[in-house]
């Protein structure tokens, strides 16, 4: 299976207007063809000094992403200390004067046919433009960890194209946006000469499908929306969540990279790249799906980098479950590609890592960057058969994710859920010392499933073949039946 790269923060929702005279941070912007000018007043906040960061090599494994930035140059109201081996810019300053900050964001990459490049890094063109905010604006590091610090963000030389915003995603780019810090940073902006944004409501919410062909691309145009319809409509009732302002999908060709499909996911939306031609193909949508799944197995429940296992893994169980329910994958395709992952983990040389190694490892790509992925999405699909076996039928771990959706309700904004809060969740579904120690044993030591009959539900059959195990779903009917949504 082709893989995403995937990042997901914890930004807020789409723009709202934030009441307030002068925002913290004020950004005047002017595009130059191949960089962008950058021109930012701040007016302190911090006693004394802040810290401003630039970047995140995390963020796609970008590990020189510094070199992005030009020399960052403040009026001489202010003391600035430049450490771009760690990326900080300490700001001295006395009083609450506004400081003037000016500097350049450039495109840096000359490994032009790689994916992270295309996805993680500035693009900068005459005809097209790409960035994620953390990679245009500086992000200011609070003593305060709860201070909701306000931007505004406007064009002095706008491009020649228009422009879409991933956090304000009704603005026409036209009028200064004024936001918080914390939804810019790792959302997007985005644009170019051939680019169309098609906007439409959805149970009350607005959905914003962005495309770039022009014309030419009128067939995807209208094929994304109908399959974006469809499983919008189920995935939202899966979860039972309505909740949202907006949600944005951004799907753009690759410039040179050669890989099917890549992206990033963002507070409200996702941004995927292709290799240019028809988008709606089986794998491209599993591979968007997925990151539309991420709105709630990623983002309104996060856990820790470290444990992706739930992040990763749950979240592919949960896209093969919603695209069977949706009608855009058979049951004979569910069986497949559940009998992929286990051939591809079991065979696996790293099966066996523990858990803390993953992320470690994780921008090795290979399989230390699929490891998360396979292990939690067999571990989902054992715990779904223990809690219908458990239940006879009548819960399944549709149940169990709920549970945890309202633990994670009475936690603060920023919450990350933990592996104890998951156990609580769980309870009620699987006994506690149970649930302990399948997690210890084939999570965090990394041991293989060994799949029985008895650990499955009727519809299945299981056989071990090379020691590896292989499913069949006996009766499609039943299977169906089982796995649907329910009824209301």
């Amino acid at each position: 299976m082709k893989r995403t790269f995937l990042f997901l923060f914890a930004a807020s929702i789409c723009h709202s207007a934030i009441a307030q005279s002068k925002p913290d941070f004020q950004y005047q912007l002017s595009y130059k063809g191949n960089r962008v000018q950058v021109a930012m007043i701040y007016t302190p906040y911090e006693e004394d000094s802040t810290i401003f960061t630039y970047g995140e090599p995390m963020f796609g494994g970008q590990m020189d992403i510094i070199k992005c930035i030009g020399d960052v140059m403040v009026t001489p109201l202010a003391r600035l200390v430049t450490d771009r081996a760690n990326r900080t810019f300490k700001l001295y300053y006395s009083g609450k004067k506004p400081i003037s900050f000016l500097y350049e964001i450039l495109d840096t990459s000359t490994v032009k046919k790689d994916v992270r490049r295309e996805l993680f890094r500035p693009i900068i063109q005459k005809n097209y433009f790409y960035t994620h905010g953390v990679n245009l604006f500086l992000n200011p590091q609070f003593r305060d960890s709860t201070r909701k610090a306000s931007i505004s963000i406007e064009w002095k030389d706008r491009p020649a194209f228009p422009l879409f915003y991933g956090f304000d995603p009704g603005n026409s780019n036209k009028k200064k946006v004024i936001s918080t810090v914390d939804s810019v940073m790792f959302s997007l902006i985005t644009g170019a000469t051939d680019m169309t944004v098609d906007k439409f409501e959805l149970h009350g919410i607005q959905n914003y499908i962005v495309l770039r062909g022009g014309e030419k691309e009128k067939h995807n145009r209208q094929s994304v929306r109908d399959y974006f319809t469809r499983f919008n409509q189920t995935i939202r009732e899966y979860w039972n969540d309505y909740s949202d302002k907006c949600f944005s999908l951004v799907l753009q060709p690759f410039l040179e990279a050669d890989h099917n499909i890549g992206g990033v996911a963002f507070a409200n939306g996702f941004i995927g790249k292709y290799k240019a031609d028809t988008i709606v193909n089986p794998p491209r949508i599993y591979t968007i799906s997925h990151e539309i799944g991420h709105h709630w197995i990623g983002h309104k429940l996060e856990m820790n980098i470290s444990n992706q296992w739930f992040g990763e893994g749950f979240n592919d169980y949960i896209t093969f479950t919603t695209l069977f329910q949706s009608g855009l994958l058979k049951a004979n395709e569910f069986e497949n590609r559940m009998n992929e992952v286990f051939k591809l983990h079991y065979s696996s040389s790293i099966r066996n890592v523990p858990n803390d190694s993953v992320f470690k490892n994780y921008w090795k790509m290979g399989d230390y960057n699929k490891l998360p992925y396979r292990r939690g999405c067999i571990f989902a699909f054992y715990l779904d058969n223990k809690i219908r076996l458990a239940s006879k039928g009548t819960k399944t771990i549709r149940d169990l994710l709920h549970s945890l959706a309202a633990l994670r309700q009475t936690k603060p904004v920023k919450y990350e859920l933990t592996v104890e809060d998951f156990i609580t969740a769980a309870a009620p579904f699987v006994p506690g010392p149970q649930l302990v120690a399948a997690i210890e044993t084939y999570i965090m030591n990394g041991n293989p499933i060994i799949f029985t009959n008895e650990m499955l539900v009727d519809e299945f059959r299981v056989s071990m073949e090379n020691d590896i195990p292989h499913i069949r779903i006996v009766d499609e009917k039943i299977f169906t039946e089982h796995f649907s949504l329910p009824k209301h």
